[in-house]
């Protein structure tokens, strides 16, 4: 099954070959898995898991606020109901003009699910209430720190590599002058 709107799949939890293939097996009983929302849907079901029926623009506030991202009505709604669409969100009417969104059981066990997972694998002690962006910046300065760890030690081995090739040279040409070998190699 394929939502019109978004393009996501519904896989189920009979889907076992699938399951093994994906990358996680974190998702929501209607078959939602983490990585199947693309990063402005996780974002969203993140801010509005801490969120008491927030209206559209209490979210879209909050984003601005914790994320310093302007999100635009043309995103933030269709994103908003492509995650009611899913199961994850329950929409409700305030009045004539202002909806509110509330995480669904599902949308709340994804969520939960996944911070389990991503500790598991101790890929982070809890997902950031950003949406996991404090933690990858903390793993981005550790990569490249290893990265120029390696780059130092890759330089280390081509200087030496070079060096080997200048006494390799060097000796060639004492063999070339070398009167013993009649100046021949």
């Amino acid at each position: 099954m394929q939502s019109e709107t978004t393009g996501i799949e519904s896989h189920t939890t009979d889907d076992v070959s699938n399951n093994n293939r994906r990358h996680s097996g974190v998702e929501a009983d209607g078959g939602v898995r983490w990585f199947d929302l693309n990063s402005s849907k996780r974002d969203l079901l993140v801010e509005i898991y801490q969120m008491d029926q927030p209206s559209g623009q209490d979210i879209r506030g909050r984003m601005k606020a914790e994320h310093d991202e302007d999100v635009d009505h043309g995103r933030l709604y269709p994103n908003l109901n492509d995650l009611v669409d899913l199961g994850l969100l329950d929409k409700g009417e305030l009045d004539l003009r202002t909806n509110y969104y509330q995480i669904t059981n599902d949308g709340q066990r994804l969520v939960e699910d996944t911070i389990r997972y991503f500790e598991s694998i101790r890929a982070t002690s809890r997902v950031a209430a950003d949406g996991g962006r404090e933690q990858t910046a903390v793993d981005v300065v550790q990569l490249e720190a290893r990265v120029g760890a390696h780059s130092k030690g890759l330089e280390a081995v081509r200087e030496s590599i070079c060096e080997l090739k200048d006494d390799l040279e060097a000796e060639r040409q004492e063999r070339r002058l070398d009167p013993a070998d009649g100046g021949h190699e």
